[in-house]
């Protein structure tokens, strides 16, 4: 069965992929390429040749194990997620990036302030969560447990630092004379920022960000897609190993690192063992968190559905330094719309959504292209969380803010036309 499954979501990429890299269909691709194919693969691979686990907690997810149903979820969900954008792919999207790169230039002056006002935010958070001591004696329980009262700080240098990551990259694609001391200047505010905002998930997405220029741009072959995926996983190795302190040192160690950390199938198998179907188990948990703003108070793992399931079944994890599991769109669906029938008006939704920002990226200005690369990231990060996230409503607000100030920092120049 689970080969079969394997087969079927990579035949159906190779025949109906979409050639442009930053589409909502090759992000449904990629989740299940990263959750699903790629771990399942590593485990029959490290089966067949006698893999001796070298981790101190040995094997801890066996494929053979999963039951029908989890695997067949799995292949339900990306076959409608992936039909229903593919299909608003090819409706929606008339549009080109080149006129977009061609009428805009950054402005060098307005770039240097943003940089030291993030760099600024930055030292004054590294300061008020324990100061060099803490972040480079402990750094991973520093990172996990220091930043409790300081989430919005946390989210406004998170999101600004990725939109100085795109402004970056747009920079570099369109001046025609570069500055290498402000391109220095931004650079240290970015490793900055990686430093204190966990560095592993910040390298993946301050390279996402700065590469739109020209990933808008690239046509998507198998062998780029391989390209792609090497660098990811060094990427991903090389922040582990940093962030754990050095634990995974060995390349042996950081392979079974990859079955432990694609785990989402099997978190989805116990919920369909433990729990049966259900209907908005779970949709008013962002609601929970809204509330606490107006003083309604509603405890903290209440708040998302992986914070709730982490909870219950790995409660030394939660309690102990608020850390999650991450549960998969699917445990969501199963807990909030019961019959996998209705899954799917949740996934038509969420796909006409996602494609629409996609029909419109070069449309409104470099903003929005911003804009829509977070939506399409979020996207991303959907299949192993919540369609809707508490998150999502200051996200709203940051976009308005940066469409506020979008003219101070991208000029538009005249494109003149021979």
């Amino acid at each position: 069965m689970i080969f079969l499954v394997v087969f079927f979501m990579l035949a159906v990429f190779l025949v109906f992929r979409n050639k442009e890299v930053l589409c909502p269909s090759n992000i449904v691709f990629g989740s299940y390429f990263l959750y699903f194919v790629f771990p399942c693969v590593l485990f029959y691979v490290l089966e067949w040749v006698d893999w001796v686990y070298v981790l101190p907690w040995g094997k801890t997810n066996d494929w053979s194990t999963l039951s029908d149903e989890a695997v067949l979820s799995y292949a339900y969900v990306f076959t409608l997620f992936y039909g229903f954008t593919r299909l608003f792919e090819v409706l929606l999207v008339r549009s080109s990036a080149v006129s977009l790169f061609e009428q805009y230039r950054v402005n060098p002056l307005v770039l240097f302030v943003f940089s030291g006002m993030i760099l600024l935010g930055g030292l004054y958070f590294f300061q008020v969560t324990g100061g060099a001591e803490a972040w480079f004696s402990n750094y991973s329980d520093t990172y996990l447990e220091n930043k409790k009262g300081y989430g919005l700080l946390n989210f406004l240098l998170i999101m600004s630092s990725n939109f100085l990551a795109f402004v970056l990259g747009f920079y570099w694609k369109t001046q025609r004379r570069i500055s290498y001391t402000l391109l220095a200047f931004v650079l240290v505010a970015l490793v900055f920022c990686a430093y204190i905002q966990g560095v592993k998930s910040r390298i993946f997405y301050f390279a996402i960000f700065f590469s739109i220029p020209w990933l808008t741009t690239l046509r998507l072959t198998l062998f780029k897609g391989a390209v792609l995926f090497v660098g990811f996983v060094l990427a991903f190795s090389f922040a582990m190993y940093f962030r754990s302190n050095g634990f995974y040192s060995t390349p042996e160690m950081l392979l079974e690192y990859f079955l432990s950390y694609f785990n989402t199938i099997f978190l989805h198998d116990m919920i369909l063992r433990d729990m049966p179907p259900n209907f908005l188990l779970t949709m008013g948990y962002p609601l929970n968190k809204w509330l606490t703003f107006f003083g309604v108070p509603s405890e903290d793992y209440m708040h998302d559905i992986s914070r709730w399931l982490t909870s219950i079944y790995f409660p030394k994890q939660w309690f102990g330094g608020a850390a999650t599991q991450q549960w998969p769109v699917e445990t969501e669906l199963y807990l909030n719309y019961g019959n996998y029938l209705f899954w799917v008006v949740p996934i038509f939704v969420y796909s006409l959504f996602i494609c629409a920002l996609y029909s419109l990226r070069y449309r409104l200005g470099p903003v929005f292209l911003f804009i829509f690369t977070c939506e399409l990231l979020f996207f991303l990060s959907m299949f192993r969380g919540s369609m809707l996230q508490w998150i999502a409503l200051f996200n709203v607000i940051f976009y308005l803010m940066l469409w506020g100030g979008s003219r101070l920092l991208f000029v538009k120049e005249k494109v003149h036309v021979q």
